[in-house]
């Protein structure tokens, strides 16, 4: 099989995978490399929580007051809306999420055997992955890596543990979490291969996700993502890095584009909507940064980390799927997106 026919095939299964929801060793030093942004560690924000990639990156820079909207920002999020059988936007958790498991140096390094990466086709890594790790069980198998001392996360798309402790990958990759967390473009100077992520629209896994220690903080101190049955194909705008592909079930002409920022209107007063102390952490978080298209889903939805700690947290009390019923799609808005790049 050609190099493009196996990124088309697995491209493919990357476009369909959410749609059922309500080589030579390598240790990856090079991979994730970053455009855009100075460089800084994750940071800790103000409410304690840390955060990753540089404050300048697009995950972590507020949507400014003066923002641009789209003249077309009701007629799209009434697609947006219309998109799904499921009512309302919810937060996806478990099966389809991002399990988040934190590693470090002292873990062992076992073979990832995967057929694309940011580093290109048919590698064989050496990655932390903890003992016991689960992927989201659907059809994604999501599974997120991070090395909070180091500066590196690894990413799963379609996680497969092998009997003898190797892990299969659909595609993997890697990115800077002190850089601006945004992939070279597709179609840009960059080699093909380095455009793409575990997620459709090539975002890395740990961005965008609702995770415990910002809910316990008070606070979330980025942008979200948001995916529905809707989005708009093959065509994207950072900080996405490539275009959703075809599936049969998504339009190039009409949708939110891979990168599309979405906000909750921010004179909305999100006291009087009706949430749970949660909700309103994250309606203002939707207020102050918005969430980007990222992926399609069966449903509207936004993300949490859905490690078993983490859905621990949550079944406690702390965030359930529903949580964002209340916030309407009518109070929120679509940011100018500007030029519009191809995937092919």
């Amino acid at each position: 099989m050609s190099t493009r026919e196996q990124l088309v095939a697995i491209t493919i299964v990357l476009a369909l995978g959410g749609a059922c929801q309500p080589g030579a060793l390598s240790g990856g030093a090079d991979a994730g490399r970053t455009t855009g942004g100075e460089s800084d560690s994750g940071q800790q924000t103000g409410g304690g929580a840390w955060r990753p990639f540089a404050s300048s990156s697009p995950w972590n820079t507020r949507i400014p007051d003066d923002v641009a909207i789209r003249p077309d920002s009701d007629a799209l999020m009434e697609h947006m809306r219309t998109s799904s059988e499921f009512p309302g936007l919810s937060v996806s958790i478990h099966p389809w999420s991002v399990p988040v498991y934190d590693v470090d140096a002292s873990m062992p390094l076992v073979r990832v055997i995967t057929p694309l990466s940011n580093e290109g086709e048919a590698h064989t890594f050496m990655w932390p992955v903890p003992a016991g790790a689960q992927p989201a069980p659907e059809g994604d198998g999501h599974l997120a890596l991070i090395d909070r001392a180091s500066g590196r996360a690894y990413d799963f798309f379609q996680a497969r543990p092998r009997g003898d402790g190797a892990w299969d990958c659909a595609l993997c990759s890697t990115i800077d979490l002190s850089g601006s967390g945004v992939r070279p473009p597709k179609g840009g100077s960059s080699p093909w291969y380095e455009s793409h992520g575990s997620r459709a629209c090539g975002f890395p896994l740990i961005a965008g996700l609702v995770r415990v220690e910002e809910i316990r903080a008070g606070r979330i101190d980025h942008a979200l993502v948001i995916a529905y049955p809707g989005i708009r194909q093959r065509f994207f705008t950072s900080p996405a890095s490539t275009g959703h592909p075809a599936n049969g079930l998504i339009s190039p002409d009409r949708g939110i584009p891979c990168g599309g920022r979405v906000q909750l209107d921010p004179s909305i007063d999100v006291d009087a909507l009706g949430l749970s102390p949660t909700g309103r952490i994250i309606a203002r978080a939707l207020q102050e940064y918005g969430a980007y298209v990222g992926d399609f889903s069966g449903s509207i939805n936004l993300y949490a980390d859905g490690s078993p700690d983490a859905r621990a947290a949550w079944e406690g009390g702390m965030l359930s799927t529903g949580e964002t019923g209340p916030i309407r799609f009518e109070d929120m808005r679509v940011v100018e997106w500007g030029e519009l790049r191809s995937d092919g």
